[in-house]
């Protein structure tokens, strides 16, 4: 993904984002509404998602990111899901995520 001219894989951002407290599993994907500039979208599984404040859980996940990756990634959205789509070798199915969250908009 290509965000604000910065490559990054999806990997990288999901490496950092396990270390949030409470978070089991996420899915980053780049979204380009109306063909403008990639902005990060984070699909994100937690334990006690009753609990889980989206924004606080979202700050968290920011200061992750600036602290460990790279300041400039701003997460444009954050959803919070009750498992990722996966295929039968487990792995994301991020395209579903894609089509999902542009449907939603």
């Amino acid at each position: 993904m290509n965000l604000g001219g910065i490559k990054i894989s999806s990997a990288e951002i999901e490496r950092v984002l396990q270390a949030v407290p409470n978070v089991i599993g996420t899915a980053a994907i780049a979204v380009s509404p109306g063909g403008g500039p990639s902005q990060l979208v984070i699909y994100a599984v937690g334990s006690g998602m009753q609990s889980l404040n989206k924004e606080q859980l979202a700050a968290a996940m920011q200061s992750a990111i600036n602290r460990d990756l790279n300041p400039l990634f701003k997460v444009h959205d954050l959803v919070l899901i009750d498992a990722l789509p996966r295929t039968a070798s487990n792995k994301v199915m991020r395209r579903e995520l894609r089509d999902r969250y542009a449907s939603s908009q």
